[in-house]
């Protein structure tokens, strides 16, 4: 049995994030979409061997590390996507339309647990203010089996 191993380079924020929902006595979480602007890295194929209930992946554990390597976030529930492009093609003298693959998106979805709140804001907020290009980030993502 293996892990898999996904590693997503170049993350930058996408869509909504948001910042506090609060209630009384919940642990905060907080969801966040990135765009990856690099090909998602398969480091470790997943392998669990022969179907066996005893190989069923039992967690799943996702790191975010700012560019210089820094450890800015543990991740427990994660998603990743790959949303494809294709372009319209009708060759001559035929009745059918082919699709060809044209572009595609990896988008990752993560809740984070929120228990050191500066850090990943502080390497976000700055882009606001100054409309630059901001951090880049990197998200590792690990599918443990049992």
């Amino acid at each position: 049995m293996s892990n898999g191993r996904y590693i997503f380079r170049n993350c930058v924020p996408d869509g909504s994030v948001t910042l506090a929902n609060v209630a009384p006595g919940d642990v905060l979480n907080r969801e966040w979409t990135f765009r990856a602007n690099l090909p998602p890295e398969i480091q470790e194929q997943l392998d669990a061997g022969e179907f066996d209930p005893r190989n069923i992946l039992t967690g799943k554990d996702g790191e975010l590390y700012d560019g210089d390597g820094n450890f800015l976030a543990e991740v427990n529930t994660w998603n990743m996507q790959i949303d494809f492009t294709n372009v319209d093609y009708n060759p001559a003298g035929q009745a059918i339309t082919w699709a060809v693959p044209d572009t595609y998106s990896v988008t990752i979805t993560f809740t984070e647990t929120i228990v050191r709140d500066a850090q990943l804001l502080m390497k976000i907020m700055p882009r606001l203010r100054s409309r630059n290009r901001g951090e880049v980030l990197n998200f590792t993502g690990v599918l443990r089996s049992a």
